[in-house]
C-alpha cells in the first residue's frame, strides 16, 4: 500500500508495529547472504555471525526458526545486504500489522506463508508465531497479529 500526501492520517501498512505495549523489538541488520529487496513483515532468521548486532536472512524453508518480522520504517520500502533494520520478535509480545492468505478468525493461531509474506491459520507446526488479534475476512485483509511465545501460542 502506497500513502497519499493528501490523506488525514496514516494507513496501516504490512510491517507496522501496533499496541506497543512492551513488545521487544531489537536491532538488527540484513546480512550479505541476503537475497535483498526484503519488505516490512518479512520473516527473518539469525544468521550465525560474530560482532555487532544480529544478522538476519529471509526465511526460505518451513524449517526455518522464526527469529521475528522486519517492522516497517518510513526510509525504507524494502531492505537490502548491509541495511540496518528493526526486528519484531517472535516470542516478544508485540503486535504487528501483517496480510492474510484466506479467511482467519479472531484469536486464531498462525502461521507465516514464506511464498507470499502474508500469515494464515496454522494446522500446527514449527512456524506458528503468534495469534491473530483481529479478523480477516478475505485474501489480502491486513490484520494485526500477536507475537507470542510457541508456549502461548499452542492451541
Amino acid at each position: 500500500m502506497t500513502l497519499n500526501i493528501n490523506q488525514f492520517s496514516q494507513s496501516a501498512i504490512q510491517g507496522m508495529v501496533d499496541l506497543r505495549f512492551g513488545g521487544a523489538v531489537v536491532s538488527c541488520q540484513i546480512d550479505v547472504s541476503s537475497g535483498g529487496a526484503l519488505p516490512p513483515g518479512q520473516a527473518v532468521k539469525v544468521v550465525d555471525s560474530a560482532g555487532g548486532v544480529p544478522k538476519v536472512v529471509e526465511c526460505a524453508a518451513d524449517t526455518d526458526e522464526v527469529f521475528g518480522f522486519i517492522a516497517y520504517d518510513q526510509i525504507h520500502p524494502t531492505f537490502d545486504a548491509y541495511d540496518p533494520c528493526q526486528v519484531a520478535l517472535v516470542n516478544g509480545g508485540a503486535a504487528m500489522f501483517m496480510t492474510a492468505s484466506a479467511a482467519i478468525a479472531r484469536n486464531a493461531v498462525v502461521t507465516i506463508v514464506t511464498a507470499s509474506d502474508k500469515v494464515k491459520t496454522s494446522t500446527g507446526g514449527s512456524r506458528d508465531v503468534g495469534r491473530a488479534y483481529d479478523k480477516a475476512a478475505l485474501d489480502g485483509d491486513l490484520i494485526r497479529v500477536l507475537l507470542l511465545p510457541k508456549t502461548t501460542v499452542t492451541a
